[in-house]
């Protein structure tokens, strides 16, 4: 293991499963972030430690990459090898996954999430390289919305074991999450709404294969995105996440 990770690992090791009020949230949820606990230094010469959103579970450490002028606040908990992303909704941050990420890094991942900068590109696969600097040898990305869209389009760029997009717009910012523009070909889960009015289950459907039907799971109701998860069918959401990182990791 990295000598970055053995740095950082100790200081995660007790998780507490408190979370925000709601892990749920609309795409224009983006609470300020407050102290928590910092983050160990030294771990690279490009993550800055930063303050932790008070909303995530304790034992949370938290990092900024990029460039200054745009940074990418990035917050991970959790240890091994097995790094899980989490990415947000369109202008969203950690806050969004509080409940994932303490359910996830109970259940042995190394877990990270982020808030959005302007350049969604350099957020998402810089959240990408900084559970890779922790340590993850492996990365599966699970994203709702814009960031279930950015898991599909990037899968394949950053080596992705396995994606999970809830309710994921088709193109988003430009980056086409269709399957059938994907080199991608690993485990691959798109959840949704039929009557997602933010989105539209056709527009999600065309994330998931056209050829696997197994790759697209409809559900009942207007839940969009991470809110699905605040939805009646909570659990089997997270039963289905949890499946896709097991095939994806090999177990």
């Amino acid at each position: 293991m990295p000598s970055a990770a053995r740095l950082l690992l100790p200081a995660l090791a007790v998780l507490s499963l408190a979370a925000c009020t709601s892990s749920g949230g609309t795409d224009d949820t983006a609470p300020e972030p407050t102290s928590s606990q910092p983050a160990p230094a030294g771990i690279s010469a490009s993550l800055t430690p930063a303050e932790t959103p008070p909303c995530l579970p304790e034992g949370t450490a938290t990092v900024t990459t990029g460039p200054q002028d745009d940074p990418t606040l990035v917050s991970f908990t959790g240890s091994g090898t097995k790094g899980v992303l989490l990415a947000p909704q369109n202008q969203g941050d950690a806050c969004q996954w509080a409940d994932e990420l303490g359910r996830l890094a109970g259940e042995g991942y190394l877990v990270a999430s982020f808030g959005w900068a302007a350049d969604g590109a350099s957020s998402f696969i810089g959240a990408v390289d900084v559970l890779r600097s922790l340590g993850a040898t492996d990365v599966a990305l699970v994203g709702a919305s814009k960031g279930g869209a950015y898991a599909a389009a990037f899968a394949d760029d950053v080596d992705a074991v396995s994606v999970v997009a809830l309710g994921p717009p088709a193109v988003f910012d430009g980056q086409d999450a269709q399957s059938e523009s994907s080199r991608y070909t690993g485990p691959l889960l798109v959840i949704a709404s039929t009557d997602d009015s933010s989105v539209g289950v056709d527009s999600s459907r065309d994330v998931s294969r056209a050829d696997d039907p197994s790759t697209f799971l409809e559900l009942s109701g207007s839940a969009h995105g991470v809110a699905l998860l605040d939805s009646e069918h909570r659990q089997q959401v997270q039963d289905a996440i949890d499946q896709q990182l097991a095939v994806g990791f090999g177990g």
